[in-house]
């Protein structure tokens, strides 16, 4: 199992990570839309291949395809790829990368279900801060 990531705590923060930059809205031109960079079937898709095919080695190839075809930007590709690069083709490492990014779906639709606008979360970085923070706003 990959060290760092041993509760579900580490989980959940590096999901909050994922999810706050795959939410951020994507550049057009001058202005940024409200689009998110990463689309919410694209999220969705990340956990139904996991599930479905239970390979981290192939669930790295399907980001990287995905972030070819510009459905997964740059940034978030990163987090993604530097966090499940470490997994090992174990159970428990399979299971590690299901219960992260179920959290990254979970994240992202809150995000995105209380129209959140977050170019102002990009300072979050645990969990629990994203928690505070959206207290506040709501």
């Amino acid at each position: 199992m990959a060290q760092s990531l041993s509760t579900s705590q580490d989980l959940l923060d590096i999901a909050t990570r994922i999810a706050i930059s795959a939410s951020q809205p994507r550049p057009r031109g001058r202005q940024s839309t409200q689009e998110p960079v990463v689309d919410s079937t694209t999220i969705n898709n990340l956990l139904a291949y996991m599930q479905s095919r239970k390979s981290i080695k192939e669930l790295l190839a399907y980001i990287l395809r995905q972030t070819g075809r510009e459905e997964i930007d740059r940034n978030t590709s990163k987090l993604l790829l530097s966090t499940l690069k470490n997994f090992k083709e174990s159970d428990d490492d399979i299971n590690k990368a299901l219960e992260l990014l179920g959290y990254v779906k979970w994240i992202y639709e809150t995000i995105s279900g209380l129209n959140i606008d977050a170019s102002r979360l990009k300072n979050i970085s645990t969990f629990q801060q994203l928690v505070e923070e959206l207290v506040k706003m709501m």
